[in-house]
């Protein structure tokens, strides 16, 4: 078995510290501490806590959207993903017991957060767009006119965030159940 590198340990830590207690809870010496690792080691690596939050925002954009892409792997385009992408998200916030997105709650957090910080997280919900607007895009023939395309992304997407703040403000998967049956109805009466 592998042991995970002194960059990857301090990923690992700083993820599971920043999003259990906070980036402002969490110092460099708890991740030092934490990943078994030496200082040095953590310098040589990354020149500053800020640097270790975004190099975590990084890698979470990345598995978060490749988890998607695996999760609606084997459903048909449209509204099956359109769906699968709404389970996947309800899913995962139950698997975190309800704390929410890792990147809202980075944003919230830190209403100053550094520009390359705060270019990952837009970059995340953009893609979450590009996303929602792929599936509709594939949901009709012929495809819906762009302005209507791109006011229905906006929409889906914004009942998707708003139900997640809301899963978390209640610590419970009602509000997404609910969305959910929305989300079918809306997408029912609008692939006619």
């Amino acid at each position: 078995m592998r042991t995970a590198g002194v960059k990857e340990r301090v990923l690992e830590t700083a993820a599971r510290l920043f999003y259990e207690q906070g980036y402002q809870a969490t110092g460099i010496n708890q991740i030092i501490e934490e990943a078994a690792i030496a200082k040095a080691s953590l310098y040589q690596h990354f020149a500053s806590k800020e640097l270790v939050l975004n190099a975590y925002l990084q890698s979470h954009k990345i598995n978060w959207y490749n988890n998607l892409l695996a999760y609606t792997e084997k459903m048909e385009e449209g509204r099956e993903k359109l769906i699968g992408l709404f389970d996947y998200r309800k899913q995962t916030l139950e698997n975190r017991h309800y704390k929410g997105c890792a990147f809202s709650r980075m944003a919230y957090e830190l209403p100053d957060i550094n520009e390359e910080a705060l270019a990952i997280i837009q970059g995340h919900k953009l893609a979450i767009k590009g996303f929602i607007k792929q599936q509709l895009y594939m949901l009709k023939s012929p495809p819906f006119p762009k302005q209507e395309l791109h006011e229905l992304t906006e929409m889906i997407f914004n009942l998707i965030e708003g139900t997640i703040l809301q899963s978390t403000i209640l610590r419970s998967s009602r509000p997404m159940e609910d969305t959910r049956k929305m989300l079918v109805r809306i997408l029912d009466s609008n692939a006619q």
